[in-house]
């Protein structure tokens, strides 16, 4: 396990945008929010793209990838 928090602080900023009935540019302030860095990468894992921990969606999934336990993991997609 780390200290990793599993997200990122997107800054605020101001965003430019065009009025389509008359053209003119407006700009508005877009306030700073966290998000998630764990992207899915397969059938019921995800990894942390900033300290690259893998997590499961359930401890069988967990069992199937890690300690081989292939045969009737009861998991939709990974039973072959």
């Amino acid at each position: 396990m780390s200290n990793c928090t599993h997200t990122e602080y997107i800054c605020g900023r101001w965003e430019t945008s065009t009025d389509d009935w008359t053209g003119e540019e407006s700009e508005e302030w877009i306030d700073g929010y966290q998000r998630s860095t764990v992207e899915d990468i397969d059938t019921h894992r995800m990894k942390c793209t900033q300290c690259g921990e893998i997590q499961y969606y359930s401890g069988r999934a967990r069992e199937y990838y890690e300690e081989g336990k292939k045969e009737n993991s009861g998991i939709l997609g990974l039973d072959r």
